[in-house]
């Protein structure tokens, strides 16, 4: 027991909340333009999704939600072209290797 409380005082959780770039920023403005005039609860959803994003990894990994949210207002040819829109957004905030996977 002495082991175990002297481990868990050891490691003290330690929240580093760190300010988000203004490349991410841009990101976050761009993915929420996109949703603009989509209306609704999944729509509502999403926004809300990309608000909380904390990184420009979590951000990428939602544009396959923007992606349905859009379609299922509009069509699928628009949104692939709004998607397509943001690829040089997400250049200036990802490493090359996780856009090109």
């Amino acid at each position: 027991m002495a082991t175990r409380n002297k481990w868990l005082h050891s490691l003290p959780v330690e929240w580093h909340l760190r300010p988000t770039s203004a490349a991410i920023e841009d990101v976050r403005r761009r993915l929420l333009a996109v949703l603009d005039d989509c209306m609704g609860f999944e729509c509502d959803r999403v926004r809300w999704r990309v608000h909380t994003a904390e990184c420009a990894q979590e951000l990428w990994l939602l544009r396959d939600a923007v992606f349905q949210a859009v379609a299922a207002q509009h069509c699928q040819d628009q949104a692939t072209a709004r998607m397509k829109e943001l690829v040089p957004a997400f250049r200036q905030v990802l490493p090359e290797r996780l856009l090109n996977a």
